[in-house]
């Protein structure tokens, strides 16, 4: 049996449930370091985000300029990360972006926001906050009136998760 000064927490818990239930007080011996097995958490990968993207351009190819993604390099709130996406190009009655997308590729729900525009809008310039489970890239896509489909891109480390799974 071992004294007091060696026992470790759960067993002096342990010995103290025994003792209050009235048993017989008998010290169980425990490893000195307890084996503890992790089983990996399934880590979202890029493909649903691939897909959504893929759906979203509609076998257009992406175009990398006249989009800004807006992002602060480390996310301390995970749960409430601000990002800006604006469209640079001037807007027209026949030239409007008519839908905004971004894509979290980490996330369990990768579409983090949408929206959508008219040619009265004036502008397409959205401000939010969205929730982010890890450090990760982060992808905006917008779609003109005229076919065309801008993309900017961004990466963002965030402190800890913020939608859990």
């Amino acid at each position: 049996m071992t004294s007091f000064a060696e026992m470790r927490r759960r067993q002096l818990l342990l010995t103290g449930a025994a003792l209050g239930a009235g048993l017989a007080a008998v010290a169980v011996p425990f490893p000195a370091r307890a084996q503890i097995s992790t089983i990996a958490e399934p880590q979202p990968d890029d493909a649903e985000s691939d897909r959504l993207a893929a759906q979203f351009l509609d076998g257009q190819q992406p175009v990398n300029e006249g989009l800004v993604l807006e992002l602060p390099a480390l996310g301390d709130n995970p749960a409430a990360v601000p990002l800006r996406v604006h469209v640079t190009e001037a807007m027209t009655g026949d030239s409007f972006c008519e839908e905004i997308i971004v894509l979290a590729s980490r996330n369990p729900l990768p579409l983090a926001c949408r929206f959508r525009f008219t040619p009265m809008t004036g502008s397409a310039d959205v401000a939010v906050r969205v929730r982010l489970i890890q450090s990760m890239k982060l992808r905006a896509l917008a779609r003109m009136s005229d076919g065309r489909v801008l993309q900017a891109k961004g990466e963002i480390t965030v402190a800890a998760g913020g939608c859990g799974m």
